[in-house]
């Protein structure tokens, strides 16, 4: 699996393109420095310093039930996205007047679950209320000590550690590859429910699936020991998703 910039997957932006944070510099116009030679010189040696490589979260480096909460974040894309329901409902309602974004709409807007499941099996229902006949994608995603990589332009399944089904296609995607197709839509264009079950051991490779309309989509290979968000990402304003039906099955120490 190829890694993610560390400078590059610290924030999404809401325009979809991911935000750059540079370390250790100010970024600030008409900013004059006071520093010494000396000074600024050992701050471009530290800006020359090669970044850590990034690494996938491990099972191992958290306790077994250290599963954080399974509700939408409410603090993710709040300018644009809103959290109801106790945290089981995000909704793209009409366009906020603390949105600062240059571009509106934007091309997706990705919403995240406080969630970090691993050691175990799980299943639980994306209920997608309203679709409004255009693509979403609802799904899961590898976490990386700098967090998730969304790819490019907030899409759910852009990069290589994430996958989503798209309900308007009957596809499961990853690297904006479909790698299974003709599964089940949603005949209406507005609502239905895809499953999702992980079967994520602690010291062993994983596996997930998407089911729609009694149709169960081929195993997702996952790493040993992997931690995994639950995600979607949506693409009209006025479309919703309800997280139902959590289950752990099993839980492995």
């Amino acid at each position: 699996m190829s890694k993610p910039n560390r400078r590059q997957f610290i924030r999404i932006g809401v325009i979809g393109l991911p935000s750059v944070m540079y370390f250790g510099c100010d970024k600030k116009r008409g900013n004059t420095s006071t520093k010494s030679a000396t000074e600024t010189d050992e701050d471009q040696t530290t800006l020359n310093e090669p970044s850590p490589e990034p690494f996938l979260l491990q099972a191992e480096s958290l306790a077994p039930t250290d599963h954080g909460s399974m509700e939408w974040n409410s603090e993710h894309n709040a300018d644009l996205l809103t959290v109801s329901n106790a945290g089981m409902t995000v909704e793209w309602g009409p366009r906020k007047p603390e949105y600062t974004g240059k571009n509106y709409p934007p091309a997706w807007v990705p919403a995240t679950t406080k969630c970090q499941l691993h050691s175990g099996r799980f299943s639980w229902d994306f209920v997608v209320n309203e679709m409004s006949e255009r693509q979403i994608g609802v799904g899961f995603m590898l976490l990386w000590d700098v967090g998730p990589d969304w790819g490019f332009f907030g899409y759910l399944g852009a990069s290589n550690t994430a996958w989503s089904y798209d309900p308007s296609t009957g596809d499961v995607v990853t690297s904006t590859e479909s790698i299974q197709g003709n599964l089940p839509t949603f005949d209406d264009g507005h609502t239905g429910t895809v499953s999702v079950e992980l079967n994520l051991p602690r010291d062993a490779l994983g596996s997930g699936v998407f089911a729609v309309g009694g149709i169960t989509s081929r195993p997702i290979e996952l790493p040993k020991g992997a931690v995994v968000l639950p995600a979607a990402c949506l693409l009209k304003e006025s479309q919703k998703i309800t997280i139902e039906n959590f289950r752990t099955l099993e839980t492995t120490a």
